[in-house]
């Protein structure tokens, strides 16, 4: 069994790898109406100072455009990427269980498509995150759902898939088990549950699939309407959202 540090470095190792092809393997455009469906939860939540966890090439500032941003990520080659992409932000490497920052630095934190799978303490992960967040500040997190860790209508690209590296796949009752342990006002929101399956029906039967960027959002907008219904792990992401409470 390999220790942490040498996992974290495995992590960090296979995230340098896969920088050159990383920005590209999420261009589609089924990820960017993702990415706005998210941008459109958050804008209800973010505010102030916000610490990007796992920021990868900076997708977070992109989608956000927070002029006070700090993102921390594992590898260094996707730091240097996300620096080169965005020399007027801060990108720090850094392992997301100890965050080099005091407490309430921050007026919220995001970690966006999966970085939290990939902690196997996930307790201790999220009182660390808390602790640099100012009361009444909000966290949004998103792990890897459980429909991810079967692989269903994943649809092209996804790190999600590496085999070699233990992860931990989602459920929402598991999600809001672990962010009522620090958080309140907790929701979760499904993302993504049938727009893959809807776009391969389209391929297989010939039908026209040249569909805008704005076609794609709606049609995930239309699904918020399942969240009753559905659990968030059939969805293709989740997202955690909840409150740091007065201390």
């Amino acid at each position: 069994m390999i220790s942490e540090t040498e996992r974290l470095q495995k992590i960090a190792q296979f995230y340098d790898t896969e920088t050159d092809d990383y920005d590209n393997g999420y261009s589609s455009i089924t990820c960017r109406a993702e990415d706005a469906v998210v941008a459109d939860i958050l804008s209800r939540y973010l505010k102030g100072r916000v610490l990007d966890v796992g920021a990868g090439s900076g997708l977070l500032y992109e989608i956000m455009d927070h002029k006070e941003y700090v993102g921390i990520e594992l590898s260094p080659k996707m730091t240097h990427q996300a620096k080169l992409k965005h020399p007027e932000q801060p990108f720090i490497v850094a392992d997301m269980h100890h965050l080099p920052f005091a407490d309430e630095s921050f007026d919220s934190a995001v970690s966006l498509y999966g970085p939290i799978s990939y902690s196997l303490s996930p307790e201790e992960l999220l009182r660390e995150i808390v602790r640099v967040v100012k009361p009444g500040g909000f966290v949004a997190l998103m792990p890897y759902t459980l429909r991810v860790g079967h692989g269903l209508e994943m649809g092209g690209y996804s790190t999600a898939t590496e085999k070699g590296i233990d992860k931990v796949f989602y459920t929402e009752e598991q999600l809001k088990e672990l962010f009522s342990r620090e958080l309140e006002n907790v929701e979760v929101y499904g993302i993504n549950y049938f727009l893959n399956t809807y776009t391969r029906f389209l391929q297989a039967m010939n039908f026209d699939v040249d569909q805008t960027i704005d076609q794609f959002v709606e049609f995930l907008m239309n699904e918020s309407t399942l969240r009753q219904q559905v659990p968030a792990e059939f969805a293709r992401h989740m997202i955690g959202i909840g409150q740091v409470p007065n201390r």
